[in-house]
């Protein structure tokens, strides 16, 4: 079963740094998909480069709402082709085994992969409101649920996901994106948006009870250098550890 991924990035010299010392190399069929208004004069002519910007559709007037504006290009201009996708951060380091314990699961017929195990009972997932409220207070508008409320019905022992890094089978993706299609513009003009999206993937399979859910941990490592300065990290994390990202 194939396997495409898609990498998020904003800066063309992250790209050509990544295709120069050949960082993803264990993985099928990948594209880079650039996001943002920055030059892209030294990739705008490769074919494994996706500038979202030149897309028929695309969102990329809300920055904030991070890489969901990739993911929305992908699904809006039907851009991928496989039964499951790879959708990761530029900023992520993988085991040298990643691939190998991703597709065992794969092809397992597994619906969706997530790496960094989180509990959804936990405060910072839907109860700190600057992260969550917006898309708290949609799902609700919109789905008639409160999904803090739905929570507290799961089983204590529940795990799902956090970040944007996902592996999800192409029907899991397609519905999450009409999951979250009506919730868009509620979402998009909170600062930090891109927090809200992050958390709605696991919400989507929690609430919808998507099966066959999986975390896999201890292969992908999230550096979370705050591109678009949302979490108040300080940015010479990208100067000191950019280098981190080719040690594997």
């Amino acid at each position: 079963m194939e396997i495409q991924t898609f990498i998020f990035v904003h800066d063309q010299n992250i790209i050509l740094d990544f295709k120069q010392k050949d960082k993803f190399k264990s993985l099928e069929n990948l594209k880079y998909v650039f996001l943002g208004s920055r030059d892209t004069d030294k990739i705008k002519n490769m074919e494994d480069v996706i500038i979202c910007r030149e897309l028929e559709h695309n969102i990329e007037d809300y920055p904030n709402l991070t890489s969901f504006s990739g993911w929305y290009a992908l699904w809006k201009n039907k851009l991928y082709k496989t039964g499951h996708l790879n959708l990761f951060e530029y900023d992520v380091n993988l085991s040298t085994d990643f691939f190998k314990k991703l597709k065992s699961k794969v092809l397992k017929n597994i619906n969706v992969v997530g790496y960094i195990p989180f509990i959804p009972f936990d405060y910072n997932y839907l109860g700190h409101k600057p992260w969550s409220q917006e898309l708290v207070s949609s799902v609700e508008k919109n789905y008639k649920i409160n999904p803090i409320e739905f929570l507290n019905t799961l089983d204590k022992k529940t795990m799902c996901s956090m970040t944007s890094n996902h592996t999800l089978k192409s029907e899991v993706f397609e519905g999450y994106m009409n999951w979250m299609s009506p919730m868009i513009d509620d979402i998009k003009v909170s600062y930090y948006s891109g927090h809200q999206m992050e958390r709605s993937i696991s919400l989507y399979y929690l609430l919808n009870k998507i099966e066959k859910v999986e975390i896999l941990t201890d292969v992908l490592q999230h550096f979370q250098f705050d591109s678009h300065k949302t979490q108040g990290i300080d940015q010479n994390k990208f100067i000191n550890q950019y280098k981190n990202l080719f040690n594997e």
